[in-house]
């Protein structure tokens, strides 16, 4: 099975957000990087693959915790902010711009691998499982993070059906429906990889905003999606984007905004009788 491509699966977009990316997504991201983390045990010494590492959030993390960590990402400005996020905090991590479908890495290699956010978006996901899979030690984990549907959230909901309004129903899925976005899913396509012990959690963490403008403003600036239509639409994005803010302030009234991100994490296990 092939997935449909999306335009997050071209590193255009990310490298549009990679520093805002960081700037205003960090702490949330850090919540499930850190959950990851710990559905996998991993300790000093083991070796860890962070596939679609994006700023780094989870090598960062487990490489302060003496864990030797191999990042891989398609996105050139991802990987160089990675790197120079690795050495202001003095930490060695193998950052290497490359396919997560295609990994140029040996296989039984790692005690843990991760995507997170990452393969969700790859246009043949079964690949990017059977990767995983395929580099990691026999009794090895994987963790694969993705989103609940938008719904889940009433302000990310407000601002995908505010643009999509403004834009006559172009502004992005109105019903939600993202990628590995159902736990049936994510349980059956980590399954047909090879991996055991299959199971999917739900992790959320929360960015409060001073306001609904703020809020909008900050999810333009760091959102992939948004930052491609913005450069897309060139001097036509401006008023479009003042429309956004009143038509989000409407719906959700003045003072701070909570924005509750709900994700999955499905975890499983590379069989330790693996030939």
């Amino acid at each position: 099975m092939s997935s449909t491509a999306s335009p997050l699966a071209a590193p255009e977009p990310w490298d549009l957000v990679a520093p805002e990316y960081v700037r205003e997504l960090l702490p949330m991201f850090e919540t499930f990087a850190r959950d990851a983390l710990s559905r996998t045990g991993v300790a000093a010494g083991q070796r860890v693959v962070d596939v679609a590492a994006g700023p780094g959030t989870l090598s960062l993390l487990a490489a302060r915790q003496g864990v030797h960590v191999t990042a891989v990402d398609f996105s050139p400005q991802m990987m160089a902010f990675l790197r120079e996020r690795a050495a202001a905090a003095g930490l060695s991590i193998d950052a290497r711009i490359g396919d997560g479908m295609a990994l140029e890495l040996p296989e039984r290699t790692f005690d843990a691998a991760y995507s997170l956010f990452g393969l969700m978006f790859f246009p043949d996901r079964p690949r990017g499982f059977r990767e995983l899979y395929r580099v990691l030690r026999p009794g090895g984990r994987a963790v694969v993070s993705s989103w609940q549907p938008m719904q889940s959230s009433p302000s990310i909901n407000a601002f995908f059906q505010s643009l999509a309004e403004i834009m006559g129903g172009g502004g992005g899925p109105r019903d939600g429906k993202m990628p590995l976005s159902d736990p049936e899913t994510c349980e059956q396509e980590m399954s047909d990889a090879g991996f055991t012990q299959v199971a999917v959690h739900q992790v959320s963490a929360s960015v409060t905003y001073p306001s609904a403008e703020e809020m909008v403003e900050a999810m333009a600036r760091s959102s992939a999606p948004i930052a491609l239509m913005a450069k897309g639409m060139g001097d036509q994005w401006p008023p479009l984007q003042q429309a956004l803010r009143e038509k989000v302030r409407a719906l959700l009234g003045d003072g701070p905004q909570s924005v509750l991100f709900q994700a999955y994490l499905t975890t499983g296990v590379r069989p330790a009788s693996t030939p």
